[in-house]
């Protein structure tokens, strides 16, 4: 994309600062209201976490829900069951009222087309106003080509989320892949997904057909062009401009030059939460605190500094917590490391693929199970921060046999097992002949581990797991193999040779953020809204305080703040 030129004094109605899901939806909605838009990403890529994300969006009661299986009651009982009373009743009735209406606004005013999960439970399966699915969106998928040459201007996903060096898949095209040998169907669609991957790698250095968060940021990033929104990469915020009465606008560094861009209506921070600020996460995760994130690197917590500095208040959850060095200040999942070929480092989140199947265990630092394997990742990560307190720094590990990885992979190396020698090589996956090898290689006491598997294998035959409840519930047994008996995500560890994968907690987007009214006005000291300042996605403290009850509720109420701040922007300039 060609670099726009900004004349040290330029003037627009409204800045919005972040390009992820939440600062793309606040700029589509608040041009399509006649606002003259600049938005700012400090990347040189837009798209932010969103664009390397699963991409899914909790949103309840919205007509993808199948008639009569959702309300706003329903969905209101469910948050209260699970975030209990940290749970901002005007937040929580905001986002229950506005998120239909913004699902439909964007469908209908943009290219973003949304379909839900034909079977996603919540992560709180049992808790009373729960549901199997709905709820969970994801994106259609998009054709990249459709962004021109801009498409460049697009983040690619994660490498280790896609094959042959660029093509993406989701989770209903790796089970076709899977099964391209015996079904004739599955061998179809395999086939048209890699003829059109070598067609796209002919001009473009990856594939162009996007799933999943590639895809919801690419149709937002085409809403935003069409919109004739104001995109700025490279943009270093530097300080909030203040009036009289209100933020006037902010000064910028662009290509090594001082900027100020005025802003008549307003200003919203979405640029993500302060998960990348080295001085917050000192200050804010629990110790020690994770020292990898799956998180993009432009997640420096600009919007927070600038909130902060306007007067905003930093909060998660009810007011008079404290926030140091709380677990719920982020939300977490179980997330392994590996170098890359060039040198920088894989941070790889176990959401789905491996952890929930039979045949797996995590155990601690002592070789102990600590955890249900399929319990909601963050749950998990949870966990693990508590499991390693005896032992701070020490890694907790995934421990499966040969057959486990052949079938469903294990983090990097995916089914099939291509790649495992490497990893082994690498030191990504440790290997051994027996359980006593494993311990030993491991450092960990050989009869504790014999033990520990011994009774998870005997809880396996019967298909109850006693310890934890492992496969106890809808959310559990989506994440097993249901082929396997009696229960899906329980099996024997089954014979040798072993791998044992270290696994840490890694931190996945910020629960504390600055605290804001139901509009997303950011306020101060007193509860008093700062004028003509908005935070939404995490730039925002998540009305979920720390919970995550269902996949997507980062980025579903980050896009529903995001249509609410804009709405209000516009209703004032309307007068």
């Amino acid at each position: 994309m060609a670099r726009l030129r900004m004349s040290p004094e330029h003037e627009v109605d409204l800045i919005v600062v972040g390009a992820g899901a939440a600062g793309m939806t606040a700029a589509i909605v608040a041009a399509s209201h006649g606002l003259s838009v600049e938005l700012l990403e400090r990347a040189d890529v837009i798209g932010g976490t969103t664009a390397i994300s699963a991409g899914s969006v909790w949103i309840p009661n919205t007509r993808h829900a199948a008639q009569g299986s959702d309300s706003v009651e329903r969905a209101r009982t469910y948050l209260r069951a699970t975030v209990g009373s940290r749970l901002r009743d005007d937040l929580c009735e905001a986002f229950l009222a506005s998120g239909p209406e913004t699902v439909e606004w964007l469908e209908t005013n943009s290219a973003l087309r949304l379909r839900p999960y034909a079977h996603h439970p919540d992560y709180f399966a049992d808790a009373q106003g729960a549901t199997l699915a709905g709820r969970v969106l994801e994106a259609h998928p998009f054709d990249g080509r459709r962004l021109g040459r801009r498409f460049r201007l697009l983040r690619a996903p994660l490498p280790e989320f896609t094959l042959f060096g660029g093509m993406m898949v989701d989770r209903h095209d790796i089970a076709q892949l899977l099964s391209a040998t015996r079904r004739a169907g599955a061998a179809a669609h395999a086939m048209r997904l890699l003829v059109r991957y070598g067609v796209d790698r002919l001009s473009h250095r990856r594939g162009t057909r996007l799933v999943m968060g590639n895809a919801l940021a690419g149709r937002l990033l085409a809403s935003v062009l069409a919109r004739g929104v104001g995109v700025r990469t490279r943009v270093e915020v530097i300080e909030s401009l203040v009036g009289d009465a209100r933020l006037e606008g902010l000064r910028v560094r662009v290509d090594g030059n001082e900027r100020r861009i005025r802003a008549r209506r307003g200003i919203v921070l979405a640029s993500g939460g302060f998960s990348r600020d080295p001085v917050l996460r000192e200050a804010l995760l629990p110790k020690p605190v994770a020292r990898h994130s799956p998180l993009v690197e432009s997640v420096a917590g600009d919007g927070v500094r600038l909130g902060l500095a306007a007067g905003g208040r930093l909060v998660s959850g009810v007011d008079g917590e404290s926030l140091e060095h709380d677990a719920r200040t982020s939300f977490w999942a179980p997330v392994s490391i590996r170098h890359r070929r060039d040198r920088s480092i894989a941070v790889f989140p176990h959401f789905v693929l491996d952890r929930g199947k039979p045949g797996l265990l995590a155990i601690d630092v002592d070789g102990r199970r600590f955890v249900n394997e399929a319990t909601p990742y963050n749950q998990f990560g949870q966990a693990i921060h508590a499991a390693r307190r005896p032992q701070p720094g020490a890694p907790c590990r995934f421990v499966c046999n040969h057959r486990f990885v052949l079938r469903y992979g294990l983090g990097m190396v995916r089914p099939g097992g291509h790649g495992i020698r490497t990893a082994v090589a690498e030191g990504y996956l440790v290997r051994a002949d027996s359980l006593e090898a494993l311990a030993r290689a491991m450092g960990i006491d050989a009869g504790v581990l014999r033990e520990t598997v011994a009774r998870h294998d005997a809880f396996a035959r019967q298909g109850v797991d006693e310890d934890f409840g492992k496969g106890g519930n809808a959310y559990q047994r989506n994440l097993g193999d249901p082929s396997h008996r009696p229960n899906p995500c329980l099996g024997e560890l089954g014979e040798p040779p072993y791998y044992a994968l270290e696994v840490h907690a890694g931190d996945i987007g910020a629960s504390a953020g600055l605290q804001t009214d139901a509009d997303a006005r950011v306020l101060d000291g007193h509860g008093s809204p700062i004028a003509g300042l908005y935070a939404c996605g995490n730039d925002m403290a998540s009305m979920m305080a720390g919970v995550y009850p269902g996949p997507g509720i980062t980025i579903g109420p980050a896009m529903v703040f995001a249509y609410r701040a804009a709405k209000h922007v516009a209703a004032i300039a309307k007068g």
